[in-house]
Order: C-alpha cells, then structure tokens, then sequence
C-alpha cells in the first residue's frame, strides 16, 4: 500500500499540475478510495493538499516546516540526515546530545519550529516565536585529517546566508563582523559556530553551525525591540524554500571554504570596514579604525597611536556610522 510519504511526493513533483485519484490509483496499485483516504491523512498532518473535481489532487506549498519537502528540494547528491522538531530547548544544544551518545557518518540538520532556549554569543537569548523564524543547525563531522578553521567557516557561513537572502528577497543586506547579519541596518541573522571534542583524544569530532533568522518575527521584546528586525515584514517565500536554498549554498561553500575564496564577497558585504569600532576581544577592549578584513577572516584595526592590530576573535560592541542608521 502507498505510503503518505510516497503520494506526497508524487503531489510535489507534479506541482503546481494536478494529478487524478486514477492516476494515482494505477500508480501505488490501490483503489481511488485508498487514495482519498491517504489525502485526508496528509491533510490532517497540516499539508496543503486541494482537491478539485475532474482534475484531482494538487500540492500547495505553505509555511509549515517539512523534511520531506526541504529533502526534495535539495540536490539529489547531498547526502545529510534532516530532523524537523515542533520545538526544542535550542537546535545547537539538540546536536551536542546527539553527538554524546551517536558519532555522526553525515551531515546533520536540526530545524525547530521554535525554540524555547535558543542561545547565540557569550549564552545571549534568541528570540526563536513560532512560525515566523528559521532555527537551524548543521552538524558537520570531523574525521582527525579534516582542516577546520573557525573564523573561515563562521564568515563563509555569513556569506552564504546572505546570498541566500538576496536571491530570494529583494533586500541589502550587511555583515557585521564576525557573525551578524543585518537587514535594513537591524540584525536579522545570527551565527554561533561550535566545536565538540572527542572526549578519548581530545580532538575536535563535530563542529556544529547554528543559523537564526528572523524571517517575519515581529514584536521583539525588551531592547531587542531597537536592535533586532526581520527579513520581510510579510512573504509568500516559505520557510521550507529558504532553507533549501540555504543548504545547498552551505553545502557548495563548505567544500572549499578552506581557501578563503568568499572573502572578497565578505568583505564588499561588510559595513564596518573604515568605520570606527569598539570590540571587545576576551578581556581587552580594543578602539580604532577597521581598515581590512584578512585573508583568514581577522579584523585589520588600527588603534589611535597608528598602529595596526589584527583580531581574529572577539565582538564588534560598537560602530560608529557617519549616517548614524546603524541600530544592532
């Protein structure tokens, strides 16, 4: 008997075109009732399936998260497990369990509907309401002969995610060094990259992306309210298109990130180069001019004495725009 997996995804690949009870009778080699019934069951499990006499059964794409519909998608040699939950503590800490107890043979994405304590920098909350974000996380396996760079992979990831949002939306986006993406001059975007060592050889096992967007999210509370904003107010981009489009960006990067080839595009999405900064680098408060962002990703500072000092890790805290938009 057909699976509701295997009708639905019959209804995805000829849609937006109808496909008849009959047609899809013959096919799965059961009777038009059995077919009905399977529609009812993906109806009731929150998909969009309209019907219409004498023409069939088509599938209408909406919000709701699927894995299913992110799965086809995405390229068909893309080889990653997908996990879609209705809500976690946070998709970042659903991994690092994970990968305690099972080590990871692929790429794995976790996506949340919402998450109920999603965490960015230095612990900060993010805001993760349901049905207006996208929480995600990638984790990437690290056989012992693997490279990893940690400033690399965070800034091709900000790279990515705003390819990503440029192709699908009609938006300017920014980056903020390192991990901070902005649209319309509020963050809308963060990323926390992670590292979780094997516990017998102490080397690094799985290193874990975790991307929050902030798709429709309104009504930020407390001072997020001034500093945080969403990519588009309304859109009939769903969640699901966006995530397929990110992936497969984060997928083509990832094989070469290594190489520092995105850096050019980092560096003309910046908006803190020749801008004055504040930045906080583990207990050092570091003032000056961003002059470069470096091959390897570090920002090239020059203090107030003249000379010039390379960050490759820390926090921008302030940035001193000339138009004074700038609210992150």
């Amino acid at each position: 008997m057909a699976t509701q997996t295997e009708v639905l995804k019959q209804l995805i690949q000829a849609a937006p075109e109808y496909c008849s009870g009959d047609q899809l009778a013959q096919q799965f080699g059961i009777s038009r009732t059995a077919i009905w019934k399977t529609i009812q069951g993906l109806q009731t499990a929150g998909y969009t399936i309209e019907s219409r006499h004498g023409r069939g059964y088509r599938y209408v794409a909406t919000n709701q998260l699927s894995a299913i519909v992110i799965q086809m998608g995405l390229p068909s040699d893309l080889a990653l497990q997908l996990v879609v939950l209705p809500t976690v503590d946070s998709t970042n800490a659903y991994l690092k369990r994970l990968v305690s107890r099972t080590k990871l043979t692929q790429p794995t994405v976790v996506i949340a509907e919402t998450q109920t304590a999603g965490y960015g920098r230095s612990g900060r909350d993010f805001y993760s309401p349901e049905s207006t974000g996208i929480y995600l996380s990638i984790g990437l396996p690290m056989p012992s002969q693997q490279t990893f760079d940690p400033g690399l992979l965070t800034t091709s990831t900000a790279v990515t995610v705003a390819k990503t949002l440029t192709a699908l939306f009609d938006v300017k986006v920014e980056l903020k060094w390192v991990n901070d993406v902005l649209v319309n001059h509020h963050k809308a975007v963060g990323i926390l990259s992670e590292a979780v060592a094997d516990l017998e050889g102490g080397q690094i096992s799985t290193v874990i992306v975790g991307i929050g967007i902030n798709l429709t999210t309104q009504n930020f509370p407390g001072a997020l309210s001034s500093k945080a904003g969403a990519i588009m107010a309304q859109t009939d981009v769903t969640r699901n298109q966006v995530i397929v489009k990110l992936l497969t960006e984060f997928f083509n990067s990832y094989q070469t990130y290594t190489t520092g080839d995105f850096m050019a595009d980092y560096r003309r999405l910046s908006m803190v180069i020749n801008q004055q900064v504040e930045l906080k680098s583990g207990a050092k408060i570091i003032k000056g001019v961003v002059k470069d962002i470096d091959s390897t990703g570090a920002l090239v500072v020059q203090l107030p004495s003249g000379r010039v000092q390379r960050v490759s890790s820390g926090e921008i805290t302030k940035v001193n725009l000339l138009t004074g938009d700038y609210h992150g």
